[in-house]
């Protein structure tokens, strides 16, 4: 069934000045005109009850009544939404502050010393999340850090290629959601056998996974849940880029504090 929004929307062409101004006014105010009668409804919207039984057919409604329904149908989706995103603040500022309580546990100092050695940085990524987050990266570390990187293509095919120019202390950035992917552990691990001076960094939201078995280091990164149907999940990727700034900040430092 569709909502009142795409009710109006598919009926817009049918809808004069005076039609919009009233429905603009009962979406900014469902909730209170739910609970009006027609009569009260139309002395607040300065209207006749007819010119609003006639907007209610004109936007595909049977009558006033469906209308009252769908107002309220909209009020609960609305408030909904507004707990919703209360809930989403809450959950984005709970696992920042883990990512740094997090961050602040470990120490970089052989991470740092193998980023400053190595030549060639490659990021592979396993989805277009993932591949967000790489650009981002990608880019600290050419800005901040100094270090160019090279985004790789997100396909198995390209890993399977990989061993053919890889260099001995090249580092390869795995950005995996799980880290559970099969191929992608199959194919870092015929990389390992090619190359064992190939340090790889892997970034995934699991602590324990395939991938970070494999890993020189493994960060860890707590995505926040942005919404949540039946069929699908939304995820907020916040934490990833603080982690990336926080990672990066600190080689910066570290820099300063060895003197290079």
């Amino acid at each position: 069934m569709a909502g009142l929004k795409a009710k109006i929307v598919d009926h817009a062409s049918d809808l004069n000045g005076s039609d919009k101004k009233i429905l603009n006014y009962l979406l900014n105010h469902a909730k209170e005109c739910s609970e009006l009668s027609l009569t009260k409804l139309a002395s607040k919207l300065y209207a006749s009850e007819s010119a609003i039984f006639r907007l209610c057919k004109k936007i595909g409604l049977s009558g006033y009544s469906e209308l009252k329904f769908e107002l309220a149908d909209y009020a609960k989706g609305e408030q909904h939404m507004v707990k919703q995103q209360e809930t989403f603040a809450e959950r984005i500022i709970k696992n920042l502050r883990a990512e740094l309580s997090y961050f602040r546990m470990l120490d970089f100092d052989r991470f740092y010393q193998k980023l400053h050695e190595t030549d060639n940085i490659y990021i592979y990524t396993t989805g277009w999340q993932q591949a967000s987050i790489a650009n981002y990266l990608s880019s600290q570390l050419l800005v901040d850090a100094g270090k160019p990187s090279t985004i790789m293509p997100s396909a198995i095919s390209e890993l399977q290629v990989f061993h053919n120019w890889v260099k001995d202390h090249d580092q390869l950035f795995v950005i995996s959601y799980s880290g559970e992917d099969e191929d992608l552990y199959n194919q870092l691990e015929q990389l390992r056998l090619v190359n064992d001076k190939l340090t790889i960094t892997s970034l995934t939201t699991i602590k324990e996974s395939r991938l970070s078995s494999l890993s020189d280091f493994s960060l860890y990164f707590q995505p926040s849940l942005y919404s949540e149907k039946a069929d699908y999940k939304k995820w907020g990727f916040s934490p990833a880029y603080v982690l990336i700034d926080l990672l990066i900040d600190g080689y910066c430092e570290w820099l300063e504090r060895e003197a290079l």
